[in-house]
């Protein structure tokens, strides 16, 4: 649940390695984050969550999603309710598992396993477990315990918006991979050799 070279640092580089993606995801969730009503929120947490699980594993980078988004609520509370730090800690995991379960050791092969991330992590995460509870969400809070709009309905609604601010989240990680590649085949192989 951890990667190897993750794993092969002290404790106390764990803790400030996992402490600076917490703010990093802190900075992407409050700072650069940007609140647009309702309760949809543009922010680029995806991201710091796809790297903490790429770098330290799928528990770590859960740690970061969950935290991160609490202090960031803490920070800048939104109507974004806290449910969706628990979503991005999901996310967290899921890309640590993938993008450190399955080995590699080309270009290509990193970039597969990165969009196999996004794109599982966008069926699984933002079209079923967030839009079902952001549904149930509006249910409660904005239309007044009356559905005023069929899930399906509801659901293309918000995939049009959610749809831009993941491919945001997709491009920034694809751009920011190409730099870090040999950051990422030390922790996932070549740590084999620690």
């Amino acid at each position: 649940m951890f990667t190897k070279a993750f794993r092969s640092v002290s404790v106390s580089k764990k803790i400030a390695l996992l402490a600076l993606f917490i703010a990093v995801s802190v900075l992407a969730n409050s700072v650069l984050g940007v609140d647009i009503g309702g309760s949809n929120k543009i922010a680029f947490t995806y991201l710091v969550c796809f790297f903490a699980g790429c770098f330290m594993g799928p528990v770590p980078a859960f740690i970061v999603g969950v935290v991160g988004d609490a202090i960031g609520f803490l920070i800048q509370p939104s109507e974004v309710f806290w449910f969706f730090g628990v979503t991005l800690g999901l996310f967290g995991f899921l890309s640590g598992l993938i993008m450190n379960g399955i080995r590699t050791k080309t270009t290509k092969g990193l970039y597969a396993k990165a969009l196999l991330t996004f794109i599982v992590g966008f069926l699984v995460i933002t079209c079923i477990v967030n839009s079902v509870v952001n549904y149930f969400y509006m249910y409660l809070f904005y239309w007044g315990g009356e559905f005023r709009k069929g899930f399906w309905i509801y659901l293309g609604g918000r995939l049009g918006l959610q749809s831009v601010v993941y491919a945001a989240n997709v491009v920034l990680s694809m751009l920011l991979l190409a730099r870090l590649y040999n950051c990422l085949l030390y922790t996932s192989d070549a740590a084999d050799e620690l």
